[in-house]
């Protein structure tokens, strides 16, 4: 059965679709990385960056954990606590770890900071996820 490849019009990371966030993904030793600067049009509250969209930052770069090869990962779950408002145009790191993983399903754990200052926490993520497996087509 062939894995199923992640989407390249992707609306978090894609290179080629002009909507996109364009969040930077990278793998680390322990999990994942992304980066991210909102401009003006990602306000929220007058300066800060709309919760939604830190939301799906924290999405895009905790479904990017390595779990079950290139398969899709959709999320089933996840909670999200702000720990402080998130200026927009601040470059933003976030950095994700596997937490327990089973076969199809595994949680994911993740802090968003500013990329010059890593040690205030502006939201701290956890979700769940789980792999998508296509279906066999009836013969």
């Amino acid at each position: 059965m062939a894995l199923l490849r992640h989407v390249e019009g992707c609306f978090g990371c894609s290179t080629t679709n002009p909507a996109s966030l364009g969040i930077a993904l990278t793998s680390t030793a322990d999990g994942a990385e992304g980066r991210v600067r909102f401009g003006r049009g990602a306000e929220g509250a007058p300066g800060l960056v709309h919760g939604g969209l830190l939301a799906t930052f924290a999405d895009e770069v905790m479904g990017f954990v390595p779990h079950g090869g290139n398969a899709v990962r959709l999320t089933a779950e996840m909670t999200i606590r702000y720990r402080r408002p998130t200026p927009v145009e601040t470059e933003l790191v976030c950095r994700a770890t596997p937490g327990e993983t089973s076969e199809r399903r595994f949680t994911v754990n993740a802090v968003i900071t500013a990329a010059d200052d890593d040690t205030t926490v502006l939201a701290e993520v956890d979700a769940t996820y789980v792999v998508l497996v296509p279906r066999e087509t009836p013969a």
